[in-house]
């Protein structure tokens, strides 16, 4: 069972460190499509590496949502990374709109990294409950009785 976490859980995790690598990179498209292939391979390995190595199963999935919980954080991170670069790469400051041509990508970028924003916010916030409410430890109660009084 907990290979089979690694494989799903270890996809799950991929597919939002790639989408993540994706975005950050697609300002410059001749180094995006690698990095973020790469990055799902390796990031894939290390989901599988991760739930192998827990103790449960369950651990293994608690481990794998709540990471995927922190990517699914960093995606409006990306989408103001992606508008930085676009800009920076993009946008020639001795053209005759350049202004304009630059409020109008820092206007599309925001909207970007505002829907990534919504989106990451309730993926990281259903990943982490998940993550959190799986594979805990069973809780133990010890009660103490008061010692019977003498007369």
């Amino acid at each position: 069972m907990k290979v089979l976490a690694g494989i799903v859980g270890g996809l799950v995790l991929a597919l939002l460190v790639m989408t993540v690598f994706g975005i950050s990179n697609a300002a410059s498209p001749e180094s995006a499509g690698g990095g973020g292939a790469i990055a799902f391979f390796i990031t894939w390995i290390i989901g599988l590496v991760v739930a192998i190595t827990a103790p449960r199963s369950g651990k293994a999935w608690r481990r794998l949502l709540i990471t995927s919980g922190v990517v699914s954080f960093m995606l409006p991170l990306a989408g103001i990374v992606f508008t930085g670069s676009h800009i920076a790469k993009n946008v020639n400051p001795n053209a005759g709109h350049s202004g304009a041509e630059a409020a109008g990508a820092l206007i599309g970028g925001t909207l970007v990294s505002g829907f990534l924003g919504f989106v990451g916010f309730f993926l990281g916030v259903i990943f982490c409950i998940v993550g959190l409410l799986v594979g805990r430890d069973k809780q133990i109660v010890y009660v103490q009785t008061t010692p019977p009084e003498s007369h």
